[in-house]
């Protein structure tokens, strides 16, 4: 006698209830944090701590678990402008929502995003009330602009370059005391630019100076922002105090380069 054994082999499946995860939106809780644009692009997801999946937004995804269920959100970025190193980015607050998840709902969640409590903003120019770049080689420097191509506020910066000027190359007014206690490094920045430009790091150590440039930035029509670590390289260093870099060097199939830049911050932790 045979007895039947599909429900054996093929036990029925659970049905999932759905989370749509919309665009993020970002708040800063004090002028002192700068600007709040950013550029979030993933969502790590967690449910009750259990990493569900990294997720483009918006996006609509299945849970099998059901019933009461915390869910945290990560705010995702690109790292270094390469598409393929996507990371949590550890200085915004994830955000939380309870829920109580049903089988064929669907549940739908704004994320928004802060920064950590303990984020130390080493440098945040938004060139609003000055430049804190100056002159370090080249033809000329970055200078402050207010036209149509400011990126928000009255004023940006720009590197310009053409048959005259051919180079740029300039660094910041204060340098900034590494810790070697673990602690990630960072540079957020706004730009947009007809050619590629180049940002490093003046490491002064023991009475000498060396220059890193370590982070190539491409071209871009519009504004955009990207996320610089910094990290691998000043702990290679050790130093004991650093400055930022900008280096532009003419490239010679356009007649005019120009390099929009705004909103750079330099960040750690505390």
């Amino acid at each position: 006698m045979f007895l039947p054994s599909c429900n054996i082999i093929n036990p029925s499946e659970k049905i999932p209830a759905y989370i749509q995860i919309d665009s993020p939106a970002f708040q800063i809780k004090n002028s002192t944090q700068g600007t709040s644009s950013q550029k979030i692009t993933d969502s790590w997801v967690y449910v009750n701590y259990n990493l569900q999946g990294v997720y483009e937004m918006p996006k609509k995804f299945p849970v099998l678990e059901t019933g009461t269920q915390e869910i945290i959100v990560a705010a995702g970025v690109i790292q270094n402008g390469v598409a393929g190193t996507r990371i949590a980015y550890p200085f915004f607050n994830p955000d939380t929502f309870v829920v109580n998840l049903q089988s064929k709902e669907t549940y739908h969640f704004k994320p928004t995003f802060t920064y950590k409590d303990s984020v130390d903003f080493l440098l945040n120019e938004d060139f609003e009330s000055g430049n804190k770049f100056v002159k370090l080689g080249g033809d000329t420097t970055l200078i402050r602009l207010n036209d149509f191509n400011v990126f928000e506020g009255t004023w940006c910066g720009l590197i310009k370059l053409d048959s005259v000027s051919v180079g740029a190359e300039c660094n910041s007014t204060d340098t900034y005391p590494f810790n070697n206690n673990g602690s990630q490094v960072y540079i957020e920045l706004n730009y947009k630019c007809n050619q590629k430009f180049e940002i490093g790091v003046l490491a002064n150590t023991n009475g000498s100076s060396i220059k890193f440039y370590n982070w190539n930035i491409t071209p871009k029509d519009n504004w955009s922002k990207i996320y610089l670590n910094l990290t691998e390289v000043l702990q290679s260093i050790i130093p004991d105090n650093y400055g930022v870099l900008i280096r532009v060097e003419k490239d010679s199939s356009v007649t005019t380069s120009n390099v929009y830049i705004d909103n750079l911050k330099l960040i750690t932790f505390l």
